[in-house]
């Protein structure tokens, strides 16, 4: 699952992680993506931190699935252009923490893949 609000990134990733093999769902906001994770129970979250103003961010959304017992052990993967929040998110419970600017999607692709090693 794909927790992003910027559709121009999300169906990049989309289609990557498709191509690959994934079934990708896609949402824009943190309370969508929670309510789809609860349905679902994804093997994966991209998470983005910076989600629409006035709504719930990336560490709510982040923290709010770490407190659930159905959903804690689902990896989160922080896909950001916030470099200075690693910290704060892997204490919230990230498994892994991306800066946008600073990966080329191919690396995040990568680094989704490590999470599935029968998927290689």
């Amino acid at each position: 699952m794909i927790i992003e609000d910027d559709t121009s990134l999300q169906d990049i990733y989309k289609k990557m992680l498709t191509d690959e093999g994934f079934d990708v769902v896609c949402k824009t906001t943190g309370q969508e993506g929670l309510d789809q994770a609860k349905k679902e129970k994804p093997n994966l979250i991209i998470l983005d931190i910076m989600l629409p103003l006035g709504k719930m961010n990336g560490f709510d959304v982040l923290e709010m699935l770490k407190r659930d017992s159905e959903m804690k052990n689902i990896p989160i993967l922080v896909l950001t252009n916030l470099d200075s929040e690693e910290k704060t998110a892997r204490e919230i419970g990230a498994q892994d923490y991306l800066v946008k600017a600073n990966t080329p999607i191919g690396k995040v692709i990568e680094r989704v893949k490590k999470y599935f090693p029968d998927n290689n």
